[in-house]
Protein backbone atom coordinates (compact mmCIF):
# COMPACT_ATOMS: atom_id res chain seq x y z
CA UNK A 1 0.00 0.00 0.00
CA UNK A 2 1.50 3.43 -0.78
CA UNK A 3 1.86 5.81 2.15
CA UNK A 4 0.71 9.22 1.77
CA UNK A 5 3.04 12.66 2.00
CA UNK A 6 3.27 14.13 5.40
CA UNK A 7 5.17 16.30 4.52
CA UNK A 8 7.15 18.77 2.18
CA UNK A 9 10.52 17.07 2.51
CA UNK A 10 8.48 13.96 1.64
CA UNK A 11 7.69 15.69 -1.78
CA UNK A 12 11.07 17.18 -2.31
CA UNK A 13 12.96 14.26 -1.52
CA UNK A 14 11.02 11.78 -4.05
CA UNK A 15 11.32 14.48 -6.66
CA UNK A 16 14.95 14.21 -6.21
CA UNK A 17 14.86 10.49 -6.35
CA UNK A 18 13.38 11.10 -10.10
CA UNK A 19 15.45 14.02 -11.46
CA UNK A 20 18.30 11.87 -10.22
CA UNK A 21 16.64 8.91 -11.95
CA UNK A 22 15.86 10.66 -14.87
CA UNK A 23 19.42 12.26 -15.09
CA UNK A 24 20.93 9.11 -15.27
CA UNK A 25 18.29 7.65 -17.91
CA UNK A 26 19.50 7.72 -21.73
CA UNK A 27 15.76 9.22 -22.93
CA UNK A 28 14.85 7.95 -26.02
CA UNK A 29 11.64 8.71 -25.88
CA UNK A 30 10.00 10.60 -28.79
CA UNK A 31 6.95 12.40 -27.04
CA UNK A 32 9.04 14.15 -24.49
CA UNK A 33 11.97 16.55 -24.19
CA UNK A 34 14.26 18.58 -22.24
CA UNK A 35 12.80 22.03 -20.72
CA UNK A 36 15.61 24.30 -20.40
CA UNK A 37 15.82 25.85 -16.68
CA UNK A 38 15.31 29.47 -18.10
CA UNK A 39 12.19 28.71 -20.02
CA UNK A 40 10.94 26.49 -17.26
CA UNK A 41 11.34 29.25 -14.62
CA UNK A 42 8.68 30.89 -16.58
CA UNK A 43 6.04 28.48 -15.47
CA UNK A 44 6.40 29.56 -11.57
CA UNK A 45 4.48 33.02 -12.00
CA UNK A 46 1.74 34.72 -9.99
CA UNK A 47 -0.58 33.01 -13.26
CA UNK A 48 -0.36 29.51 -12.02
CA UNK A 49 -4.02 30.88 -9.73
CA UNK A 50 -5.31 32.64 -12.05
CA UNK A 51 -7.92 32.90 -15.09
CA UNK A 52 -7.86 34.08 -18.73
CA UNK A 53 -10.70 32.53 -19.97
CA UNK A 54 -12.24 34.16 -22.94
CA UNK A 55 -14.20 34.38 -26.24
CA UNK A 56 -13.86 36.26 -29.39
CA UNK A 57 -10.87 35.05 -32.12
CA UNK A 58 -8.33 37.89 -30.71
CA UNK A 59 -9.79 36.89 -26.93
CA UNK A 60 -11.33 39.92 -27.41
CA UNK A 61 -14.22 39.51 -24.62
CA UNK A 62 -12.79 38.30 -20.92
CA UNK A 63 -15.14 36.51 -18.66
CA UNK A 64 -12.80 37.18 -15.31
CA UNK A 65 -11.78 40.76 -14.34
CA UNK A 66 -8.18 40.97 -13.37
CA UNK A 67 -7.28 40.54 -17.28
CA UNK A 68 -5.03 43.78 -17.60
CA UNK A 69 -1.99 42.01 -18.30
CA UNK A 70 -2.79 38.47 -18.64
CA UNK A 71 -4.57 39.76 -22.01
CA UNK A 72 -1.36 41.56 -23.25
CA UNK A 73 0.87 38.04 -22.35
CA UNK A 74 -1.61 36.05 -24.12
CA UNK A 75 -1.82 38.62 -27.31
CA UNK A 76 2.19 37.99 -27.33
CA UNK A 77 2.16 34.54 -27.14
CA UNK A 78 -0.24 34.36 -29.94
CA UNK A 79 1.92 36.36 -32.00
CA UNK A 80 4.74 34.62 -31.62
CA UNK A 81 3.17 31.34 -32.52
CA UNK A 82 2.24 32.55 -35.42
CA UNK A 83 4.93 34.15 -36.33
CA UNK A 84 7.52 30.65 -36.16
CA UNK A 85 4.75 28.71 -37.65
CA UNK A 86 3.57 30.99 -40.62
CA UNK A 87 0.11 31.08 -39.57
CA UNK A 88 -2.73 34.12 -39.95
CA UNK A 89 -4.75 32.53 -36.99
CA UNK A 90 -3.77 30.74 -33.28
CA UNK A 91 -5.48 29.79 -30.58
CA UNK A 92 -3.28 28.80 -27.96
CA UNK A 93 -6.00 27.58 -25.34
CA UNK A 94 -6.16 23.71 -25.65
CA UNK A 95 -4.02 22.30 -22.95
CA UNK A 96 -2.36 19.38 -25.00
CA UNK A 97 -2.06 18.50 -28.43
CA UNK A 98 -4.96 15.90 -28.20
CA UNK A 99 -7.34 18.55 -27.07
CA UNK A 100 -6.73 20.70 -29.68
CA UNK A 101 -7.11 18.35 -32.00
CA UNK A 102 -10.43 17.05 -30.52
CA UNK A 103 -11.34 20.93 -31.21
CA UNK A 104 -10.69 20.89 -34.64
CA UNK A 105 -12.41 17.93 -35.29
CA UNK A 106 -16.05 19.21 -33.29
CA UNK A 107 -15.92 22.70 -34.95
CA UNK A 108 -15.43 21.09 -38.58
CA UNK A 109 -18.01 17.79 -38.66
CA UNK A 110 -21.50 17.03 -38.14
CA UNK A 111 -22.55 13.59 -36.45
CA UNK A 112 -21.99 10.71 -39.17
CA UNK A 113 -19.68 12.57 -41.34
CA UNK A 114 -17.03 10.82 -42.60
CA UNK A 115 -13.44 11.29 -40.55
CA UNK A 116 -10.53 9.81 -42.01
CA UNK A 117 -7.31 9.59 -40.16
CA UNK A 118 -4.31 7.21 -38.89
CA UNK A 119 -5.36 4.54 -37.19
CA UNK A 120 -3.01 3.51 -33.92
CA UNK A 121 -2.08 0.17 -35.55
CA UNK A 122 0.01 2.37 -37.96
CA UNK A 123 1.25 4.55 -34.87
CA UNK A 124 -1.79 7.31 -35.34
CA UNK A 125 -1.98 9.66 -32.46
CA UNK A 126 -4.92 7.77 -31.33
CA UNK A 127 -7.38 10.73 -31.75
CA UNK A 128 -10.93 9.78 -33.07
CA UNK A 129 -10.62 5.75 -33.48
CA UNK A 130 -10.73 5.16 -29.77
CA UNK A 131 -13.16 7.71 -28.83
CA UNK A 132 -15.19 5.93 -31.32
CA UNK A 133 -14.54 2.64 -30.02
CA UNK A 134 -14.08 3.02 -26.78
CA UNK A 135 -17.24 6.19 -25.60
CA UNK A 136 -20.62 4.97 -26.52
CA UNK A 137 -21.73 9.01 -27.19
CA UNK A 138 -18.57 9.29 -29.39
CA UNK A 139 -19.41 6.19 -31.25
CA UNK A 140 -22.85 7.34 -32.10
CA UNK A 141 -21.37 10.77 -33.33
CA UNK A 142 -18.45 9.55 -34.96
CA UNK A 143 -18.24 7.52 -38.27
CA UNK A 144 -14.61 6.97 -39.04
CA UNK A 145 -12.11 4.86 -41.47
CA UNK A 146 -8.34 4.66 -41.53
CA UNK A 147 -6.07 6.24 -43.96
CA UNK A 148 -4.44 3.18 -45.82
CA UNK A 149 -1.01 2.63 -45.30
CA UNK A 150 1.69 0.21 -46.88
CA UNK A 151 5.46 -0.85 -46.04
CA UNK A 152 7.86 1.28 -43.11
CA UNK A 153 4.88 2.64 -41.74
CA UNK A 154 4.17 5.42 -44.80
CA UNK A 155 0.36 6.56 -46.63
CA UNK A 156 0.13 5.00 -49.60
CA UNK A 157 -0.88 7.87 -51.06
CA UNK A 158 -2.38 6.30 -54.72
CA UNK A 159 -4.56 4.36 -52.95
CA UNK A 160 -5.60 7.10 -50.26
CA UNK A 161 -6.68 9.75 -53.09
CA UNK A 162 -8.81 7.20 -54.49
CA UNK A 163 -10.67 6.48 -51.73
CA UNK A 164 -10.82 10.22 -51.15
CA UNK A 165 -12.78 10.50 -54.37
CA UNK A 166 -14.80 7.21 -53.70
CA UNK A 167 -16.02 8.32 -49.83
CA UNK A 168 -16.06 11.71 -50.02
CA UNK A 169 -14.78 12.34 -46.44
CA UNK A 170 -15.87 15.60 -45.06
CA UNK A 171 -12.59 15.46 -43.03
CA UNK A 172 -8.77 14.00 -43.39
CA UNK A 173 -6.31 13.81 -41.20
CA UNK A 174 -3.03 13.21 -41.40
CA UNK A 175 0.05 12.99 -39.08
CA UNK A 176 0.95 10.51 -36.56
CA UNK A 177 3.20 9.83 -33.48
CA UNK A 178 5.31 7.66 -36.22
CA UNK A 179 6.17 9.90 -38.97
CA UNK A 180 9.31 9.03 -40.63
CA UNK A 181 9.18 10.99 -43.53
CA UNK A 182 7.59 13.71 -44.76
CA UNK A 183 3.84 12.96 -45.66
CA UNK A 184 1.86 14.17 -49.36
CA UNK A 185 0.20 16.86 -48.11
CA UNK A 186 0.00 19.05 -51.31
CA UNK A 187 -0.94 16.07 -53.61
CA UNK A 188 -4.03 14.84 -51.01
CA UNK A 189 -4.78 18.75 -50.31
CA UNK A 190 -5.67 18.72 -54.12
CA UNK A 191 -8.11 15.95 -54.13
CA UNK A 192 -9.28 16.94 -51.03
CA UNK A 193 -10.30 20.19 -52.28
CA UNK A 194 -12.37 18.68 -55.17
CA UNK A 195 -14.48 16.72 -53.03
CA UNK A 196 -15.25 19.77 -50.19
CA UNK A 197 -13.24 18.32 -47.60
CA UNK A 198 -11.51 19.73 -44.67
CA UNK A 199 -7.83 18.44 -44.46
CA UNK A 200 -6.30 19.17 -40.95
CA UNK A 201 -2.57 17.52 -39.93
CA UNK A 202 -1.89 16.65 -36.72
CA UNK A 203 1.79 18.20 -36.18
CA UNK A 204 2.39 16.94 -33.01
CA UNK A 205 5.45 15.33 -32.85
CA UNK A 206 7.00 17.40 -35.60
CA UNK A 207 6.34 20.74 -34.53
CA UNK A 208 9.36 21.36 -33.41
CA UNK A 209 11.07 20.61 -36.72
CA UNK A 210 8.49 23.11 -38.58
CA UNK A 211 8.95 25.67 -35.91
CA UNK A 212 12.94 24.93 -37.11
CA UNK A 213 12.30 25.18 -40.88
CA UNK A 214 13.60 21.51 -41.17
CA UNK A 215 10.04 19.92 -41.80
CA UNK A 216 7.77 21.14 -44.79
CA UNK A 217 5.30 23.30 -42.89
CA UNK A 218 1.78 21.36 -43.61
CA UNK A 219 -0.03 25.19 -43.65
CA UNK A 220 2.21 26.11 -46.53
CA UNK A 221 1.52 22.86 -48.26
CA UNK A 222 -2.37 23.02 -48.42
CA UNK A 223 -3.63 21.73 -45.00
CA UNK A 224 -6.91 23.70 -43.60
CA UNK A 225 -5.71 23.46 -39.92
CA UNK A 226 -2.93 22.74 -38.25
CA UNK A 227 -3.01 21.35 -33.94
CA UNK A 228 -0.08 20.43 -32.20
CA UNK A 229 1.50 20.06 -28.47
CA UNK A 230 4.47 22.23 -27.78
CA UNK A 231 6.60 19.04 -26.13
CA UNK A 232 7.58 16.97 -27.91
CA UNK A 233 10.19 17.57 -30.63
CA UNK A 234 9.10 21.02 -29.60
CA UNK A 235 11.07 21.66 -26.36
CA UNK A 236 8.43 23.62 -24.15
CA UNK A 237 5.74 23.10 -21.86
CA UNK A 238 2.84 21.24 -21.90
CA UNK A 239 0.23 22.39 -23.83
CA UNK A 240 -1.61 22.59 -27.51
CA UNK A 241 -1.89 24.93 -30.17
CA UNK A 242 -4.34 25.31 -33.05
CA UNK A 243 -3.23 27.43 -35.99
CA UNK A 244 -5.49 28.50 -39.57
CA UNK A 245 -4.60 30.68 -42.93
CA UNK A 246 -8.78 30.55 -42.63
CA UNK A 247 -10.50 33.03 -40.57
CA UNK A 248 -13.77 31.29 -41.35
CA UNK A 249 -12.15 27.87 -39.89
CA UNK A 250 -10.52 30.03 -36.93
CA UNK A 251 -14.17 31.14 -35.90
CA UNK A 252 -15.54 27.69 -35.97
CA UNK A 253 -13.08 26.68 -33.62
CA UNK A 254 -13.10 29.58 -31.76
CA UNK A 255 -16.96 28.83 -31.09
CA UNK A 256 -16.53 25.12 -29.64
CA UNK A 257 -12.78 25.61 -27.48
CA UNK A 258 -14.96 26.82 -24.75
CA UNK A 259 -16.93 24.17 -23.98
CA UNK A 260 -13.63 21.82 -23.41
CA UNK A 261 -11.56 24.25 -22.02
CA UNK A 262 -12.02 27.28 -19.91
CA UNK A 263 -9.16 27.31 -17.65
CA UNK A 264 -6.37 26.77 -20.00
CA UNK A 265 -3.23 27.09 -17.90
CA UNK A 266 -2.31 30.44 -18.24
CA UNK A 267 1.17 29.91 -16.37
CA UNK A 268 2.69 27.98 -19.35
CA UNK A 269 2.23 31.01 -21.89
CA UNK A 270 5.49 32.84 -21.22
CA UNK A 271 7.08 29.14 -20.81
CA UNK A 272 5.57 28.60 -24.34
CA UNK A 273 6.99 32.39 -25.06
CA UNK A 274 10.40 31.90 -24.17
CA UNK A 275 11.15 28.43 -25.47
CA UNK A 276 9.37 30.01 -28.97
CA UNK A 277 12.16 32.77 -28.20
CA UNK A 278 14.67 29.76 -28.16
CA UNK A 279 13.47 27.86 -31.10
CA UNK A 280 14.03 31.63 -33.30
CA UNK A 281 17.34 31.22 -32.10
CA UNK A 282 18.41 27.49 -31.91
CA UNK A 283 15.63 25.84 -33.97
CA UNK A 284 17.21 24.87 -37.82
CA UNK A 285 20.84 24.06 -36.30
CA UNK A 286 18.77 22.30 -33.53
CA UNK A 287 16.20 20.69 -36.07
CA UNK A 288 19.04 19.77 -38.36
CA UNK A 289 20.88 17.96 -35.93
CA UNK A 290 17.80 15.96 -34.83
CA UNK A 291 17.94 14.50 -38.30
CA UNK A 292 21.58 13.53 -38.44
CA UNK A 293 21.51 11.90 -35.59
CA UNK A 294 17.92 9.99 -36.39
CA UNK A 295 19.58 8.89 -39.23
CA UNK A 296 23.15 7.87 -37.63
CA UNK A 297 21.48 5.79 -34.96
CA UNK A 298 19.34 3.91 -37.47
CA UNK A 299 22.47 3.38 -39.60
CA UNK A 300 24.13 2.19 -36.35
CA UNK A 301 21.42 0.00 -35.29
CA UNK A 302 20.94 -1.70 -38.05
CA UNK A 303 24.86 -2.65 -38.53
CA UNK A 304 24.39 -4.51 -35.39
CA UNK A 305 21.61 -6.48 -37.10
CA UNK A 306 18.78 -4.53 -35.48
CA UNK A 307 15.51 -4.62 -37.90
CA UNK A 308 15.19 -0.95 -38.31
CA UNK A 309 11.72 0.10 -40.55
CA UNK A 310 12.47 1.76 -43.60
CA UNK A 311 16.47 1.03 -44.52
CA UNK A 312 15.53 1.55 -48.00
CA UNK A 313 14.68 4.98 -47.80
CA UNK A 314 17.31 6.36 -45.51
CA UNK A 315 15.59 4.86 -42.24
CA UNK A 316 13.86 8.69 -41.04
CA UNK A 317 13.62 11.98 -42.04
CA UNK A 318 12.21 13.26 -38.07
CA UNK A 319 12.95 13.22 -35.63
CA UNK A 320 12.21 9.43 -34.26
CA UNK A 321 12.71 5.65 -35.85
CA UNK A 322 11.02 3.07 -35.44
CA UNK A 323 12.65 -1.04 -34.86
CA UNK A 324 11.33 -3.59 -35.21
CA UNK A 325 11.75 -6.09 -32.42
CA UNK A 326 9.58 -9.25 -32.70
CA UNK A 327 12.26 -11.19 -32.04
CA UNK A 328 13.02 -9.85 -28.85
CA UNK A 329 9.15 -10.95 -27.64
CA UNK A 330 7.52 -7.70 -28.95
CA UNK A 331 7.61 -3.75 -28.47
CA UNK A 332 5.95 -4.26 -24.78
CA UNK A 333 8.59 -6.54 -23.58
CA UNK A 334 11.39 -5.15 -25.32
CA UNK A 335 10.96 -1.29 -24.09
CA UNK A 336 10.30 -2.83 -20.41
CA UNK A 337 13.93 -5.03 -20.67
CA UNK A 338 15.26 -1.60 -21.86
CA UNK A 339 13.77 0.31 -19.46
CA UNK A 340 15.20 -2.00 -16.58
CA UNK A 341 18.35 -1.11 -17.95
CA UNK A 342 17.65 3.07 -17.81
CA UNK A 343 16.94 2.93 -21.70
CA UNK A 344 13.81 4.80 -22.13
CA UNK A 345 11.53 3.99 -25.87
CA UNK A 346 8.38 3.63 -26.69
CA UNK A 347 6.36 0.16 -27.37
CA UNK A 348 3.71 -0.10 -29.95
CA UNK A 349 0.44 0.75 -27.24
CA UNK A 350 -2.09 0.93 -29.91
CA UNK A 351 -0.88 -1.20 -32.68
CA UNK A 352 0.52 -5.15 -32.91
CA UNK A 353 3.25 -5.11 -30.53
CA UNK A 354 6.24 -5.41 -33.21
CA UNK A 355 8.01 -2.15 -33.26
CA UNK A 356 9.35 0.09 -30.77
CA UNK A 357 9.93 4.30 -31.27
CA UNK A 358 13.21 5.66 -30.72
CA UNK A 359 13.42 9.39 -30.25
CA UNK A 360 16.51 11.78 -30.69
CA UNK A 361 15.23 14.88 -29.95
CA UNK A 362 16.81 14.88 -25.88
CA UNK A 363 19.55 13.59 -26.84
CA UNK A 364 20.55 15.72 -29.52
CA UNK A 365 19.77 18.53 -26.25
CA UNK A 366 22.32 16.86 -24.03
CA UNK A 367 24.50 17.76 -27.12
CA UNK A 368 24.88 14.34 -29.08
CA UNK A 369 25.91 14.23 -32.14
CA UNK A 370 26.31 11.52 -34.98
CA UNK A 371 29.37 10.65 -33.51
CA UNK A 372 27.92 9.21 -30.01
CA UNK A 373 25.19 6.97 -31.80
CA UNK A 374 27.40 4.21 -32.03
CA UNK A 375 27.68 4.02 -28.75
CA UNK A 376 24.33 3.94 -27.77
CA UNK A 377 23.49 1.28 -30.53
CA UNK A 378 26.20 -0.51 -28.46
CA UNK A 379 23.74 -0.05 -25.59
CA UNK A 380 20.94 -1.60 -27.40
CA UNK A 381 23.18 -4.74 -28.41
CA UNK A 382 24.01 -5.20 -24.98
CA UNK A 383 20.72 -5.39 -23.51
CA UNK A 384 18.72 -6.52 -26.32
CA UNK A 385 20.88 -9.29 -27.77
CA UNK A 386 24.28 -10.15 -25.23
CA UNK A 387 21.54 -9.92 -22.25
CA UNK A 388 24.18 -8.57 -19.80
CA UNK A 389 23.36 -7.87 -16.38
CA UNK A 390 21.17 -4.28 -15.62
CA UNK A 391 23.71 -3.39 -13.34
CA UNK A 392 26.58 -3.12 -15.32
CA UNK A 393 24.85 -1.76 -17.90
CA UNK A 394 23.33 0.82 -15.82
CA UNK A 395 27.17 1.75 -14.25
CA UNK A 396 28.14 2.37 -17.60
CA UNK A 397 25.34 4.13 -18.95
CA UNK A 398 25.36 6.18 -15.84
CA UNK A 399 29.20 6.99 -16.66
CA UNK A 400 28.55 7.93 -20.56
CA UNK A 401 25.55 9.90 -20.09
CA UNK A 402 28.11 12.05 -17.33
CA UNK A 403 29.94 13.60 -20.59
CA UNK A 404 26.62 15.19 -21.53
CA UNK A 405 25.37 17.57 -18.83
CA UNK A 406 25.69 21.19 -20.81
CA UNK A 407 22.80 20.75 -22.53
CA UNK A 408 22.90 22.80 -26.24
CA UNK A 409 20.76 24.91 -28.20
CA UNK A 410 18.84 26.58 -25.03
CA UNK A 411 18.86 30.33 -24.02
CA UNK A 412 21.07 31.08 -21.26
CA UNK A 413 19.58 33.45 -18.14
Amino acid sequence: MIKIFNSLAEINQLLKKHDDYRNNCLNLIASENYINPTVRKYLNSDLCGRYGCYEGLEGEDREYTGNKYIKEIESKTIELVKDIFKADYCDLRAIGGHIAGVASVLALTDPEDLIMEVILENWGHGLIEPMAATVRHFDRVFNVEPIPYQKNQTINTEKFMAEIRLKKPKLIILGSSGMLFPEGVAEIAAVAEEVGAYLIHDSSHISGLIAGGVFPNPLEEGADLMFCSTHKSFPGPQGGIILSNSKEIMQKVNKVMPTLVTSHHINRLPALAAAILEMKKYGEKYGRQIIKNSKALAEELSQKNFNVLAEDRGFTESHLLLMDVSEFGGSYKAARKLESSQILTSDDFGGPDKEIRIGTAEITRRGMKEKDMGEIADFFKRVLIAQEKEEEIINDLERYLNQFNDFSYCLKK
